[in-house]
């Protein structure tokens, strides 16, 4: 093609027949022109097509973590339920009088299991997208605006519950150093092999209401009840705005 030009181009030369050549000249200017445009335009059509499969890849994605989100905190709100009845029940038996080691180490099993509240989410694709600017590959400006919102009071949730869980350790960690209730906990317990290393004596102060470490104990219960009732509400606020956004995935990816 490039030589069949160039001989009408060379022969039109040969001829003097300049005018001719020169609109000639211009005819050509203009193919390489056209050429180019369509080029450049497929390449942006290309590019826009790449860009919105890969925000749909991240919408998928994102949309995946959400729904994984609500299902872990339902699951953690169900267990604090629960746990918040077991707490009760280990202050009537705290109240009605400690019998056995038995008792203890029942109490102390339920004091470990209101002690861990971790807020795990999901949120590695959200971090990933910020990490490699893609963010902007969500091209609806109320979704984007939605899922940073989302994902900015997901890290205010975990500010939050890590100034309690702090708060917690300190509660847990005055109740230890002023009491032998450690001596009871499963993990523990089984190196105290005779009588004399565990037995009435460690849990006499459970029994006695005006001992320092029976009310210290309370304390440490109270504040993992309230460790809990904080927890749940957090988690309920996050459900709700899980599933705002997830309503938005859904109208967008139709």
């Amino acid at each position: 093609m490039i030589k069949f030009f160039r001989h009408i181009r060379q022969q039109l030369l040969t001829e003097n027949r300049f005018s001719k050549y020169l609109l000639y000249a211009i005819g050509e200017i203009v193919l390489v022109v056209l050429g180019i445009l369509i080029a450049l335009s497929v390449n942006n059509w290309n590019q826009e097509n790449n860009d919105r499969r890969a925000g749909e890849d991240y919408l998928f994605r994102i949309h995946r973590d959400l729904v994984q989100d609500t299902i872990n905190f339902r699951r953690i709100i169900h267990n604090n339920n629960h746990l918040r009845e077991d707490i009760k029940q280990l202050l009537v038996t705290l109240y009605d009088g400690v019998d056995s080691i038995e008792e203890a180490q029942y109490m102390s099993a339920i004091y470990d299991k209101a002690l861990d509240q971790v807020f795990s989410p999901n949120d590695n694709t959200y971090k990933g997208m910020i990490s490699s600017g893609a963010l902007g590959l969500i091209k609806n400006p109320e979704l984007k605006e939605e899922i940073v919102d989302l994902y900015s009071e997901y890290d205010q949730k975990r500010a939050l519950l890590s100034a309690i869980g702090a708060w917690m350790v300190n509660v847990a960690t005055n109740e230890t150093n002023e009491t032998d209730f450690i001596k009871f906990n499963r993990s523990v317990a089984d190196i105290f092999t005779t009588q004399e290393m565990l037995n009435e004596n460690d849990y006499s102060f459970l029994n006695n209401k005006e001992d320092p470490g029976f009310k210290i104990f309370v304390r440490a219960i109270s504040a993992t009840a309230f460790n809990q009732k904080a927890s749940n509400t957090y988690y309920l606020e996050l459900i709700s705005r899980c599933e705002a956004v997830l309503k938005l995935i859904d109208e967008e990816l139709k």
